[in-house]
């Protein structure tokens, strides 16, 4: 046990810890700062040297800051550079867990130590919110500190965490920030204000403030819970799979390369269970997230679910990632109104991943803002912002999927493709007019190829459950449907479906895509956009009066077709941008109001090519004047 803390000793007004706080070399305490809730986890260094004034090394709360230059100290003492005032106005613009609250104390890190010029420089900061203490530092330890807000007790010095509520319940997991590099990742334990919520801790941006930084350095993100994560059981949704999940020895590559880039992983996230389908009346092991969109009782549709509602719903939150096999991104992006990549196949291997159909499974991010969703992508794959080669641009157009019954979401897909044209100067796209030959040919693929594999990806899994428990796991109506159509099926079936999906990709290829020729971009709808209220079991048959149209829904569980626009992605193994276009107005039975949906049309384009196709989505977006950049909440856009 350490100190307690003094209670006389607090410098900022409304600042108060957890009843019978203390800290030691590896505490965690949580504290309250005008209403904020925040964190503090001792460094690495633990008890490092710093600077400061007797009563400060029992109890204070301070900011580092690191000067931009070596002058920077010399001409604040002649009043020319107010670099540090600057600093505390950028900060208070560019990050969520520094206020001003953390200037009773500040330390500066400078190449050389000037306390003249730190006298200076802390004189042109307003009275009303100057330091008590201010000290200047110089050397390799202190250089090895972030910038951002920290706390000292006890002679030990802790970095500031902000801890948000899971509201819309998108977490399964909320992941301690790291104690150093390469650590183990550990489940956070901390509650939320909001009832039966987790608290989330993320960590300062200020870290991207510095010369030298990592690309990514500043943001945060959280994962589709079939990532393994160092350290964490993975659940896929399903609480048999937890149950003999163990902790895994290594990060999985897709999620190790964002980190040593630099951002922060905060969490993990809920999915349709094993990597299904699955409505929120049909969540038993695990509450389904809530989609803020519209009356804030949609279905976040699934089986990245989690990652949809979490970009939607947190404006602390950066990025999430998914995974995509027969629309399990794109179909999210869809229903809570995000821009969303499905990455080409194997850009990023899967290794350590949960398998649904390795033959189609591809990672995906999903995003608020697709300028930044370029850079970032970037980053992750590895490849620099690029645009289409000197081949034409070919806008397709496939009447097979197109158009869609739903008119009002139509009307939207047709006004974006008109943009699209108009970008590119094409008047005429072509379109693909499938006889119904090639429909026949696919007939069973689907559930041959598919099914077949979802259900033998968890032969180990079943094995292992039945062994310990002596009984069947349980699974959700749509997986217990697939695996029982699963095992009517013939390793020759499954064999001859395979060649079949092979030649099919060949022919999309030769005869629509044609990439040796041209750069197609295909305009596809993801899916008709649907009133889809979390109360309503998928069995239910029932009419929706939208103010734009009416629709009739069911949805039982069915065999999948191979013939649909959807799987377009995971045959061709291609990149898919999921694009925002407008909102669909509804009345709300929730809330006797008209309410808007997201209207989301997804762009593919040829293998290997995602940083030109997010560059081609960009220009459009540009040139036609749409918004680049969705908000979190009821509306994409401002109302």
């Amino acid at each position: 046990m350490g100190q307690m803390f003094p209670p006389a000793i607090a410098r900022r007004p409304g600042l108060t810890f957890a009843a019978n706080a203390s800290i030691s070399a590896n505490s965690q305490v949580i504290f309250e700062l005008d209403g904020r809730t925040f964190l503090a986890l001792p460094i690495e260094q633990g008890r490092i040297h710093l600077p400061l004034p007797a009563f400060a090394r029992e109890f204070s709360i301070l900011s580092v800051f690191h000067a931009a230059s070596p002058q920077d100290l010399q001409n604040a003492s002649s009043q020319k550079n107010t670099w540090l005032w600057n600093q505390i106005k950028d900060w208070q613009n560019i990050d969520d867990v520094f206020s001003p609250e953390f200037l009773a104390g500040i330390v500066a890190v400078v190449s050389s130590e000037d306390p003249q010029g730190l006298d200076a420089a802390i004189s042109l900061i307003p009275k009303d919110i100057q330091p008590s203490w201010w000290a200047s530092v110089s050397g390799t330890v202190a250089e090895e500190l972030d910038p951002g807000p920290y706390v000292v007790f006890g002679g030990i010095l802790s970095r500031i965490y902000r801890l948000y509520d899971n509201v819309a319940g998108a977490f399964i997991v909320a992941t301690k920030p790291l104690a150093a590099p390469g650590s183990d990742f550990q489940n956070l334990r901390v509650g939320g204000d909001f009832y039966s919520s987790i608290g989330v801790a993320v960590p300062s941006r200020l870290s991207a403030t510095l010369a030298k930084k990592k690309p990514l350095q500043g943001l945060r993100f959280a994962i589709k819970d079939v990532f393994a994560v160092k350290g964490l059981r993975v659940t896929a949704g399903n609480r048999a799979f937890y149950t003999i999940s163990v902790p895994a020895v290594a990060t999985c590559p897709i999620v190790q390369r964002l980190i040593d880039a630099g951002a922060d992983l905060v969490g993990t996230l809920k999915l349709g269970s094993l990597i299904a389908r699955e409505e929120p009346t049909e969540s038993v092991d695990f509450h389904a997230p809530f989609n803020p969109r519209g009356d804030g009782y949609q279905s976040a549709w699934s089986s990245s679910g989690g990652s949809g509602a979490a970009i939607a719903s947190y404006d602390w939150l950066d990025f999430t990632l998914g995974t995509d096999t027969t629309g399990s991104s794109r179909r999210p992006a869809l229903a809570n109104g995000a821009f969303q990549i499905r990455l080409t196949h194997n850009t990023i291997p899967l290794d350590d991943v949960v398998p649904s159909f390795k033959r189609f499974d591809s990672g995906a991010m999903f995003t608020r803002d697709i300028v930044s969703m370029e850079k970032w992508v970037g980053a992750w794959i590895g490849q620099e912002s690029t645009t289409y080669d000197a081949l034409p641009i070919s806008i397709i157009f496939l009447t097979d999927f197109l158009p869609i019954s739903n008119e009002g979401q139509m009307d939207l897909i047709e006004t974006f493709t008109r943009d699209l044209e108009a970008t590119y100067n094409k008047s005429n796209p072509p379109e693909m007019s499938t006889t119904a030959s090639v429909e026949d040919y696919l007939t069973d693929v689907g559930t041959n190829t598919f099914v077949y594999d979802v259900y033998h990806t968890m032969d180990e899994f079943r094995q292992e459950y039945r062994e310990r428990f002596a009984r069947e796991p349980y699974v959700n109506p749509v997986t217990k449907f697939r695996w029982d159509l699963a095992k009517t099926i013939s390793t020759e079936e499954h064999e001859d479906a395979m060649g079949r999906l092979e030649v099919y990709k060949n022919w999309l290829l030769e005869c629509i895509l044609k990439p040796s020729k041209q750069n197609p971009l295909v305009i596809l709808p993801i899916t008709s956009q649907e009133v889809d209220y979390r109360e309503d079991p998928p069995a239910q048959v029932f009419r929706v009066t939208f103010i734009f149209t009416l629709a009739d829904r069911t949805r039982p569980p069915t065999a999948p077709n191979a013939f649909d626009g959807i799987w377009l992605a995971p045959v061709l193994g291609a990149p898919e941008v999921s694009v925002p276009i407008g909102e669909l107005k509804y009345r709300s039975r929730i809330t006797g109001n008209d309410e808007y949906l997201p209207a989301v049309v997804s762009v593919l384009g040829k293998p290997g090519s995602d940083m030109a196709l997010l560059n081609a989505a960009i220009k459009v977006l540009k040139s036609s004047g749409r918004p680049l950049q969705v908000k979190t909440g009821t509306r994409m856009f401002e109302s």
